[in-house]
């Protein structure tokens, strides 16, 4: 019956009360009443109307909560009414409700699945946290990021898988930021196997009613990012504090890097020199040939320019080594890096060796041949590169670059981790912790002289130079070495000065002298060939051209207090190494005491010979020193000895002349000279100043005639050669003599 509820209920209504209205009418027409059987036949009829009406309302609307419950099951519901009414409506609108439901539903899935597959696929590691700060989701990506399954760490409180207190602390603050998103956070995370994991977080926290229900976050793992980072930083550190100028070129050849020692060694600030050209810092001759070098590097993989000339920012010339090296990024070269030592005092040192060469090699073939030879090594020496490595403060290698491994022998996987005393000799141990001292102490940079031993066993010879290495926070945390093989002019050289010397002496010993005269002679003679002369006396009679410290208790300009501190600091601290030093002990014995200045000796001597600075002479009057304190001084010390001076055969003949001239008596004069060997008298003069100034032979006069004398030293020197004169140089002795009586 397609009715309105409403008009089905005031029908049935109607029905009965009609129906009602007619029995009550019957009853009082008709005499004997309504009958039993009538009545009930009118209450079935009544009944049956209102039945039939109430079940085509309650049927629809049962079908109706049927299917409401279906749907709140989340299954797939429709209801299938067409009583016209409005249940019959309200079923057309639950279906229309349902239907839009389900397709909710379904593109509810799908976004769940897009969302779900979004975050199992990407790399980063996805996971959320409950308000107690417990796992309660992990995406897959965890097993690579921890090693953990997902599983694993559900339940796990975060603060458990953080791997030191200061991540705890980073988290802290995120939470009690007030903030309700952060990002870029670097936690430590504890791996499965122990190790730890750098992760970069970032993420949103979840408030609810105020208070803190959960955190969603996103995790990056930067392990591999950040220990290249620090190895990189580690890197720019060695880079940044060598004392070598190191500087990066673009292709075409402007500046992009400059490091504190390019500024120290030019003098331009970075923000100065980047971006303009290398060739700024040549002379305009020089850029044709640094284009050579620059497309060599290019194409060789390196060049090496030795003994450049470069301009400084206040136009001083200086003369460098350098090494050019291209830089590459994904397989393509980029750029150059320079590296530049300054190697000016070395150079004019060279040339003022090979200025005392030239002004010998005319009256002595040996010494030209020597020169040559001399020459042939320093070729040698100027072509080598540099090893660079670094050492902790605990003496371990912690980096070693290629040329290291090709100067000693050892791969870069041997040697880091081993104590730098390994390649050190064995009588120079102390080395490492004496350096290590000297760093702490503030002293920036050290350069010396020594002695490295390669994988071989092979014994080198080195200039280094060491610089210390500040760590991210700038504290102290290690130096870096710069090593250069010197072995064969350090050979060259002293064998050289074995030659030109007049005394007995070499770089890195400590001699002691009772005669202030001859520890003068001998500076004198080591600054003739290269060595800078520094006197540290009381002593005002002293007149050769060094470097004089006077000892006083006033301070004034070259002035030094006659502390032995002092005294240490001012010889250590002396730039380089080719140093010829006399100290005054009298003084400091009388102002500090035995002791004391005996431990200074001690310090003074493990100085000379780690660093080989050069040659220290101490000068001390035994008179006011004890037997006991001059052995002791003595065992420290070496004494000083003229040498056996060899020399060409014509000078000797002079001097062993005058030498047998004077055994009988007599004294010879120039004019003699000259024609006792058939010479010139210039040729005469020439060769008796050059033993007058070997201290071989003295000038007097008498009258208008020069008579010469052998000195002291002179007949010293015959008695050491006496015993190597062959019989027909005797005999022709003999002979002069016998002729003479």
């Amino acid at each position: 019956m397609n009715l309105p509820i409403f008009h089905k209920i005031v029908l049935t209504s109607l029905f009965s009360s009609l129906l009602s209205l007619a029995l009550l009418l019957t009853g009082f027409t008709t005499p004997k009443g309504l009958t039993p059987a009538f009545i009930l036949y009118i209450i079935i009829i009544i009944t049956g109307i209102s039945l039939f009406v109430a079940g085509s309302i309650v049927e629809p609307l049962e079908k109706l909560r049927k299917s409401f419950e279906a749907l709140m099951k989340g299954e797939p519901a429709t209801i299938d009414i067409n009583t016209g009414d409005e249940i019959g409506k309200l079923a057309q609108s639950f279906n229309l409700m349902a239907k839009e439901l389900m397709e909710q539903k379904q593109k509810l899935q799908e976004s769940e699945e897009r969302y779900r597959s979004l975050v199992e696929d990407i790399n980063e590691w996805v996971f959320e946290l409950d308000e107690r700060l417990v796992f309660t989701y992990s995406s897959p990506k965890v097993s690579n990021v921890l090693s953990y399954y997902p599983g694993e760490i559900i339940g796990v409180p975060v603060l458990d898988l953080l791997y030191d207190d200061k991540s705890k602390e980073r988290l802290s603050k995120i939470l009690d930021s007030g903030e309700s998103t952060f990002s870029n956070v670097e936690l430590y995370f504890r791996r499965k196997d122990g190790n730890y994991a750098i992760l970069e977080i970032s993420g949103r926290l979840i408030y609810k009613d105020g208070h803190l229900a959960g955190i969603r976050a996103v995790g990056r793992e930067i392990t591999s990012r950040k220990k290249a980072e620090e190895k990189l930083a580690y890197m720019a550190a060695i880079v940044e504090h060598s004392i070598d100028a190191i500087i990066s070129l673009d292709m075409d050849m402007r500046i992009v890097s400059w490091n504190r020692g390019a500024e120290k060694m030019f003098g331009y600030s970075e923000s100065e020199i980047v971006g303009k050209s290398v060739l700024s810092l040549l002379p305009v001759d020089l850029w044709d040939s640094y284009r050579e070098s620059f497309k060599k590097a290019i194409i060789e993989g390196h060049s090496e320019d030795i003994d450049s000339v470069r301009i400084t920012k206040n136009g001083r010339t200086i003369f460098v080594d350098q090494t050019l090296a291209p830089i590459y990024v994904d397989g393509n070269i980029v750029g150059l890096v320079a590296i530049m030592r300054d190697v000016t005092k070395r150079k004019m040192a060279e040339d003022e060796l090979k200025k005392a060469y030239e002004k010998l090699e005319e009256k002595n073939r040996e010494l030209i041949i020597s020169q040559k030879e001399l020459e042939y090594l320093a070729n040698i020496v100027e072509n080598s590169n540099d090893a660079i490595y670094s050492v902790n403060l605990e003496g371990i290698i912690t980096s070693w670059n290629k040329t290291a491994e090709k100067l000693f022998g050892w791969k870069k996987e041997e040697i880091i981790g081993r104590h730098a005393d390994s390649i050190l000799p064995k009588e120079m141990s102390k080395e490492t912790s004496f350096v290590i001292q000297q760093i702490k102490k503030g002293v920036e940079n050290i350069s010396f002289e020594t002695r490295r031993v390669n994988r071989r066993g092979e014994v080198l010879y080195v200039d280094v130079t060491v610089s210390p290495i500040m760590d991210e926070s700038g504290i102290l945390s290690g130096f870096s070495v710069i090593a250069r093989d010197i072995t064969s002019r350090i050979r060259a050289e002293e064998e050289m000065l074995k030659k030109l010397l007049k005394y007995d002496v070499e770089r890195g010993r400590v001699y002691l002298s009772e005669d202030v005269g001859l520890a003068i002679d001998v500076v004198q003679d080591l600054m003739n060939y290269g060595y800078r002369g520094v006197i540290i006396s009381r002593n005002s009679d002293i007149n050769i051209p060094a470097d004089l410290y006077w000892l006083s208790e006033r301070e004034g300009y070259q002035t030094v207090q006659p502390d032995v501190s002092k005294i240490e600091s001012l010889i250590v601290g002396l730039p380089g190494w080719n140093y010829a030093i006399v100290l005054d002990l009298d003084y400091l014995i009388i102002k500090n005491g035995f002791d004391k200045t005996y431990e200074l000796v001690q310090k003074l001597r493990d100085v000379f010979h780690l660093l080989r600075k050069g040659v220290l002479i101490l000068v001390v009057d035994t008179n006011i020193l004890s037997n006991k304190e001059i052995t002791l001084l003595r065992k420290e010390c070496s004494p000083i000895r003229a040498k056996h001076q060899k020399m060409p055969y014509e000078i000797y003949e002079v001097l062993r002349y005058v030498y047998i001239q004077n055994r009988i008596g007599e004294k010879p004069s120039l004019k003699e000279i000259s024609q006792r060997f058939n010479i010139t008298r210039n040729t005469c003069k020439k060769r008796v100043k050059y033993l007058e100034d070997l201290g071989l032979l003295k000038i007097t006069k008498a009258g208008r005639s020069k008579l010469l004398e052998v000195t002291e030293k002179g007949k010293e020197y015959f008695a050491a050669v006496d015993a190597e004169m062959t019989f027909d140089e005797v005999s022709t002795d003999l002979d002069i003599i016998h002729k003479k009586v």
